[in-house]
């Protein structure tokens, strides 16, 4: 019980330590880099967002955008020619549903081999048991729960939906000792894919560049060092079983970060996921940041998105990010891969007119007023102790994503 609370308390620390180093870090990332990304990592101070909002903007009054809203209710800096189209909210609100579910696992309430709507997971869940809301529970089936081991990460589920013609492979966020441990082990390490023979394959036939000077969020890498033949194995196998069918990798928090280093491994085997992450930390360097883009062609969808005025979304590395989200704003010094979307609305619910497509540039907003002490409801991330520093971490806007996507609970 004594190590528990050290464990808890330590992350709560560290996590302080990192808020507190933020800004004068962003200062000198300013000054080299001069690029917008830079800002991302210095957004707030999460002991004092207010505050270091005003530093920010007394020092780069050019970089910050403010959250001042016009009479029609819109915000110049968000307007863009792309669109958010019908059927691309519909795919955003159903997959954080199914990033929810793994959730359940938690509880013991996530059972394969069976349907939804067959007790796959808990009756409760109108996602689960309403065709009203999910019209494919008789025809989505859990394939297999992923249970890490007591010094492992990777904890999800496979699940196949027919009537979308989906093989989806979800991760969930921190909830274990283990997974809040590996949050806050922010050093960097090298990285090397846990797929070496398929990536110097396909280094030496030119197909993609070495990974030069790439280095990883070390708390992640665990993911890496611990994946198993057996769980790409259990991939394959399901996949081949459904030929025609689009692989969707996802996952919130922990499990977003895990979810595109399991689709980098996916994409060296041979495969073309379409990665989707919700509320993912930065975990790549500059070097690691720009060969995952290379390597799901970002740009080129980024440019074709632009082209068609609609963002393409049926492949490649998309991530959501929710406005005050302090998550998807560190570590310092790393980098977010993949194509944003924002969410700029802060509380529930989250509609299509409150999203907008930023591509490769960040989403920032400073902070808005919560009179009715909303952001500071609710649990705290799957961990007890993090109940009371709601607020300070700004815990409901890294769980407010289209639902309270942590809780098993209400969708």
């Amino acid at each position: 019980m004594v190590l528990k609370y050290i464990i808890a308390n330590w992350s709560v620390f560290g996590l302080n330590l990192v808020a507190r180093a933020t800004i004068h870090q962003f200062q000198e990332e300013y000054a080299k880099y001069n690029q917008c990304d830079s800002l991302q990592t210095a957004a707030y101070s999460l002991q004092d967002g207010s505050n270091l909002a005003a530093e920010l903007v007394a020092h780069y009054p050019d970089r910050i955008i403010s959250d001042e809203i016009d009479d029609n209710g819109g915000d110049d800096w968000f307007s863009n020619d792309i669109e958010i189209t019908q059927e691309l909210y519909d795919r955003l609100v159903y997959f954080s549903k199914i990033c929810a579910l793994s959730y359940c696992i938690s509880k013991n309430e996530l059972f394969p081999g069976k349907t939804l709507a067959d007790g796959a997971c808990p009756s409760r869940l109108r996602f689960c048991s309403d065709e009203n809301v999910n019209p494919t529970i008789h025809k989505t089936k859990v394939e297999l729960v992923l249970l890490a081991d007591k010094h492992e990460l990777g904890t999800g589920y496979v699940a196949v939906d027919h009537k979308k013609k989906l093989v989806m492979l979800v991760f969930r966020g921190s909830t274990t000792n283990q997974d809040w441990l590996s949050d806050f082990m922010i050093h960097p390490v090298r990285y090397l894919p846990s797929s070496r023979e398929y990536y110097d394959e396909l280094v030496e036939d030119g197909t993609i560049r070495p990974c030069k000077g790439c280095r990883l969020y070390s708390g992640f890498h665990l993911f890496l060092r611990t994946l198993s033949t057996h769980f790409f194995e259990h991939i394959e196998t399901i996949s081949r079983r459904h030929p025609g069918y689009r692989l969707v990798v996802t996952g919130h928090s922990l499990g977003a970060a895990l979810a595109i280093l399991a689709g980098i491994e996916l994409k060296l085997r041979g495969f073309d996921p379409l990665v989707l992450t919700y509320a993912c930390p930065n975990i790549f360097n500059s070097a690691l940041r720009d060969w995952v883009d290379d390597l799901f062609e970002s740009d080129e969808i980024h440019a074709q998105s632009v082209e068609e005025r609609r963002v393409i979304f049926e492949r490649g590395y998309f991530r959501v990010v929710h406005m005050q989200d302090y998550i998807t704003m560190i570590p310092p010094f790393y980098k977010p891969a993949g194509l944003e979307i924002f969410i700029k609305k802060l509380f529930l619910p989250h509609g299509i007119e409150d999203l907008v497509y930023k591509g490769f540039q960040p989403g920032l907003l400073l902070p808005q007023p919560d009179p009715d002490g909303v952001t500071g409801s609710g649990r705290g991330q799957g961990h007890r102790w993090l109940v009371l520093a709601e607020k300070w971490l700004h815990m409901y806007e890294h769980r407010a994503y289209f639902l309270l996507i942590n809780t098993c609970e209400g969708f």
